[in-house]
């Protein structure tokens, strides 16, 4: 390290005995000193036009990375361009940019040093065998001495870096592009625009207002909160947790967007589409994210209606409804075995029935705390499962007056029932032919008898 501080002193010691010679002068300031070389009156120009002189000829001390006449010129500064406040204020972000604050001689300069400019950037050093650079400007003449500190020439001009441009939040971005009123307004009308301003990082596809005016959204319509949860879901669709740049997204991605739906990607040619939209501009930067434009709203998909089964896990042998007329029951009688079930089951019927058992076959008494779906209802759903040979009757609570009966017969149907059943019926052709064959057979008696008493 003493070695190549000494090698360092020593080219320092006779670059300093070149440029600056016989004009240098330890009692005169940083700028009578620069004024004095002959190859420093662009610099010298450029600080006049700044009003930076009376700044380097105060106390300081200074230490001032010098470019030549002819680094200048390299850089093409043209001092006529600098004509109003913006332009004079990157010349003076320039000039301050060769300013260190202090001063550091060339032995106080190691290799990877960095060191904040007085425009408040840094800047590096690098020394390679004797030689002094900072950035990629290399020091000629070295440890210049002037009555308020230091002054290295250089031989090329400083190039402050580009500051980062400051980010806003993506909702913030969205109300200066001029084209996305819309989008924010419906933000703010849901509640979302505080939630976009979080940390994120989202990935927002933003329909432009062409677009919202396209798709017919009027916020003046979303006036309850049922509306507004479909707004929700609208514009949550466009969004996606996580930052997604237009170069990872692949031709068939399918993704998961805020609202829980999918969304499904295209690349052809170079050209992004989702659900139909295309991105007209790609990769908005944003503090907390990225938004791409699209030409189109998105609309999320309509979910499949949830169908429950009511009797799931349930094994019905027969399942009874209400027939088209509103009147009756689908089938009116059913057959099943011992240990089966029946289920009853009708929705949104036009009138409102129910399953309550009788004591008979159409009667009209019903039996206390027997076998009964419940109130009437539109929307019925009930079940009952027989464990013994039996016949069950039941009527429809409503419309028992006007014959709604049904019957389940279980097994062999069980003991004689309390009322005759249909089969025993006497309007019924088999009990008339009976009946008339008993009639024949006693007249057939009645009349043999007769002749014998003859």
């Amino acid at each position: 390290m003493n070695r190549a501080l000494t090698l360092l002193m020593i080219a320092c010691l006779s670059l300093s005995s070149i440029a600056f010679g016989a004009a240098a002068d330890e009692t005169e300031d940083i700028p009578a000193n620069a004024a004095a070389t002959g190859v420093h009156d662009a610099l010298v120009a450029a600080l006049t036009h700044a009003d930076l002189v009376e700044t380097l000829q105060g106390d300081g001390p200074f230490t001032v990375f010098a470019p030549t006449d002819a680094a200048f010129e390299a850089a093409g500064i043209d001092l006529s361009t600098f004509d109003n406040d913006e332009a004079n204020a990157t010349l003076v972000n320039i000039l301050t940019y060769h300013v260190l604050s202090g001063a550091v001689d060339a032995a106080n300069v190691t290799d990877g040093l960095v060191a904040t400019m007085v425009n408040g950037d840094n800047a590096t050093f690098t020394v390679d065998n004797g030689t002094v650079m900072i950035n990629d400007a290399t020091v000629t003449t070295a440890d210049v001495a002037a009555s308020n500190g230091i002054i290295h020439v250089i031989d090329k001009v400083l190039t402050p870096p580009v500051d980062e441009p400051v980010l806003e939040d993506i909702p913030t971005v969205a109300t200066n592009t001029g084209v996305h009123d819309s989008l924010v307004a419906a933000l703010a009308h849901v509640g979302l625009v505080a939630t976009l301003q979080g940390d994120g990082p989202f990935t927002v596809f933003a329909p432009t207002d062409e677009a919202f005016a396209a798709a017919g959204i009027d916020l003046s319509t979303y006036d309850n909160d049922e509306a507004n949860a479909t707004l929700t879901d609208i514009l949550t669709y466009h969004v996606y947790a996580g930052s997604v740049a237009a170069a990872d997204v692949t031709d068939g991605m399918v993704a998961t967007m805020v609202n829980g739906d999918t969304a499904t990607f295209t690349v052809v040619n170079g050209t992004v589409t989702v659900g139909g939209a295309t991105v007209t501009t790609a990769d908005v930067a944003a503090s907390n994210g990225v938004i791409h434009v699209i030409d189109k709203v998105l609309t999320p998909p309509v979910d499949e209606p949830v169908v429950v089964d009511p009797f799931e896990g349930i094994n019905c042998a027969a399942t009874v409804g209400i027939d088209s007329s509103g009147f009756a029951f689908s089938p009116p009688v059913v057959n099943i075995a011992v240990g089966e079930t029946v289920c009853w089951f009708w929705e949104d019927s036009s009138m409102p029935h129910n399953v309550k058992q009788v004591d008979g076959f159409k009667s009209t008494t019903y039996v206390e705390n027997g076998i009964t779906s419940g109130d009437v209802s539109s929307n019925v759903a009930f079940h009952y499962t027989f464990t013994e040979d039996t016949t069950f009757y039941y009527a429809c609570q409503p419309h028992i007056a006007m014959n709604m009966f049904g019957e389940v017969v279980v097994g062999d149907g069980g003991s004689e029932p309390v009322a005759e059943s249909a089969e025993e019926s006497e309007d019924t052709p088999g009990f008339m032919v009976a009946g008339a064959l008993v009639a024949v057979i006693g007249a057939l008696a009645l009349m043999g008898r007769t002749n014998d008493e003859n």
